[in-house]
């Protein structure tokens, strides 16, 4: 697992500019949700008519990220021991010699049910976000009449999914081949790099409290791939598949697209309520095809894997979109007079895809003191659970240090087994520091 995170940071690397991660929130997020905190520089990146609510307070303000958030992820499918037991297959396919119907059905019976239960079910993915050096954040009743945010970041995400087929005796074949499996790997991997930039300021200032209205411009770089590989002629084990696939990919073309944030929010001194709407335009970005052509292929790996994916025609898109579809999030917090305790929430209105395919709509709620010494930790607890998709749901916690150093854990409270075992079947680490003026 080591060395997969480490390819898929070289993987994110490799972009020119970074992405803020809707599957892997950034920095103090991960536990607060897509909220407005003023004491959170990464917040600034939520809600784009954020900014200038910092002049609520005062008539000039300044922040920026040092590191702001480096932060690395896992999901699994609700299928215990789903790697081992990929792996276990593999090695079984690869030095059956047997030749007795009783051996066959033996293993037919150990691997059936779990092939069937991964096709339905299974899945592994890992995610990294890298938010470096920002977001600047700059507001100036004087100079800009609001604020302005500048942000970069990226994020990457790989799943390896399983696409069973039932394990055949083929007493013609000789040697170690006599067992054979269809089932195959589907590997898809998707990295989303961001540059973006945000202006917001007060549309309507009363004495019950202000109304603040941004709009937020997003330059994005997309990488997308795709490929399945034979359960039968695999190599290595499902986690150095996984990670082989990452490495290739991060030489996949890259795709250029636009996208467009709006928002308002309401501050007073005691509440403030928003909502925004990210994507508004609905960019969409395309996968290379797979599954046709297959002949013209020079024969090797990229051939096997054209015609796995032509036999599997059925059950996957061989041409597919990510779409960024529109999404509208509303937030909430109330917080005393310091703004030093909080209590949020946020959520989202609509499931929106991630870049492989998973269904995300999250809802999150959180309370935290978030400090204003250099001297007294800032603390932090949260919970968030997915509406759509995996459905899966989390506890998160994060501490503050000497008013920038951050790090923030969720730990999914449904599990699975491994190796008689109990592990979440989710759990994130974001680790991050942020100054601010």
């Amino acid at each position: 697992m080591k060395r997969l995170l480490l390819t898929l940071g070289i993987f994110a690397a490799s972009f020119s500019i970074y992405a803020d991660s809707a599957f892997h929130p950034s920095a103090e997020n991960l536990t607060y949700g897509a909220v407005s905190n003023h004491q959170s520089s990464i917040s600034y990146t939520n809600n784009p008519a954020m900014g200038s609510s910092s002049l609520d307070t005062s008539d000039w303000y300044f922040g920026f990220g040092l590191v702001t958030s480096v932060g690395f992820g896992a999901e699994v499918g609700p299928v215990d021991n789903f790697t081992e037991q990929i792996d276990s297959l593999v090695s079984t396919l690869d030095t059956f010699e047997g030749d007795s119907i009783d051996a066959v059905e033996e293993i037919k019976n150990q691997f059936d049910s779990f092939l069937i239960n991964a096709g339905d079910n299974g899945s592994a993915q890992v995610n990294l976000a890298i938010h470096p050096l920002f977001p600047l954040i700059w507001s100036s009743r004087g100079t800009l009449s609001g604020s302005m945010v500048l942000d970069a970041n990226v994020a990457a995400l790989a799943q390896l999914r399983v696409l069973d087929r039932p394990i055949e005796y083929n007493p013609l074949e000789q040697g170690t081949n006599i067992l054979q499996t269809n089932t195959a790997a589907y590997i898809k991997v998707g990295a989303v790099a961001e540059g973006s930039l945000a202006y917001s300021r007060p549309v309507l200032e009363l004495n019950e409290g202000t109304l603040h209205a941004g709009l937020r411009g997003k330059y994005y770089q997309v990488g997308l791939s795709k490929t399945l590989i034979g359960i039968s002629t695999m190599q290595d084990g499902a986690d150095t598949v996984l990670e082989d696939e990452l490495n290739d990919a991060k030489d996949t073309s890259l795709q250029s697209g636009f996208g467009v944030d709006l928002g308002v929010l309401w501050t007073t001194r005691n509440y403030r309520l928003g909502a925004w709407v990210k994507n508004a335009n609905s960019p969409s970005f395309n996968y290379d095809g797979i599954g046709t052509n297959c002949e013209s292929i020079e024969p090797g790996a990229s051939q096997d894997s054209c015609f796995i994916a032509k036999s599997f025609a059925d059950e996957i898109d061989l041409e597919e979109s990510y779409v960024m579809d529109a999404q509208i999030s509303v937030e909430g917090a109330v917080y005393n007079n310091s703004r030093n305790f909080v209590a949020s929430f946020s959520a989202d209105s609509s499931p929106v895809n991630d870049p492989v395919g998973n269904q995300i709509q999250w809802v999150t709620v959180s309370a935290g003191y978030a400090t204003s010494s250099w001297i007294i930790p800032g603390i932090r607890v949260g919970y968030r659970k997915n509406l759509a998709g995996s459905e899966l749901s989390a506890v998160s916690a994060g501490f503050t240090l000497f008013k920038s150093v951050h790090v923030d854990a969720l730990y999914g409270l449904e599990s699975i087994d491994v190796d008689g075992t109990s592990a979440p079947r989710m759990a994130q680490l974001n680790v991050g520091v942020n100054l601010l003026f």
